[in-house]
């Protein structure tokens, strides 16, 4: 029950005062859990006995995918607090630094893009679901449904915290591109 622990050691960190993990931390972790779970229901269907050949052969090809965007949320799990703190370092450069502006708003444009790179992994997750489902063995069908729900959830959860960087950030290129993310985000779930 090692796994357990290990979950029950972030939801602690995410109940405590600590402003990380937050938001960002835990739509990752949401989206990580739904593509992990997709990866699960492909290999238990790849490793039934009664599942045919060609049906293992193409679940493979979407294994390695679902794999290596699993990695990648896990992983921004971890960058969403980095984002974090390089937004309280530059928020507690004294005002008349000449640097504090531009460091403010790097840190804030790295604060949105984090949950943006996380919504965009969810999305390609989707799409992997999308292209394995019919495949799937009926007796975990439910895990893949389950997999989904967990990915849209993180995208929606994704566009808040873009949301909440988005209000402060100046520079309308970035905030253009952000706002054109959630747009295709919303589209999405």
């Amino acid at each position: 029950m090692e796994w357990f622990k290990a979950a029950e050691k972030f939801n602690q960190a995410l109940a405590s005062a600590d402003p990380t993990p937050g938001g960002g931390a835990a739509a990752a972790m949401a989206a990580a859990m739904g593509c992990s779970l997709a990866l699960m229901a492909a290999l238990t269907t790849v490793n039934r006995k009664a599942t045919p050949e060609e049906v293992k052969a193409r679940l493979d090809v979407h294994i390695r995918k679902l794999g290596a965007l699993k990695t990648q949320l896990n992983n921004f799990i971890q960058e969403d607090g980095v984002a974090y703190s390089a937004y309280v370092v530059a928020k507690k450069l004294p005002k008349e630094d000449a640097d504090r502006p531009k460091a403010m708003e790097d840190a804030l444009i790295y604060a949105a893009r984090v949950p943006t790179d996380t919504a965009t992994t969810s999305i390609q997750c989707l799409r992997e679901i999308d292209a394995i489902k019919d495949d799937i063995a009926p007796i975990i069908l439910s895990d893949i449904y389950c997999a989904q729900h967990l990915l849209k959830t993180a995208i929606r959860c994704c566009i808040e915290n873009i949301e909440a960087n988005l209000a402060f950030i100046q520079n309308q290129d970035w905030a253009q591109k952000f706002k054109q993310h959630i747009e295709i985000f919303l589209k999405s779930c």
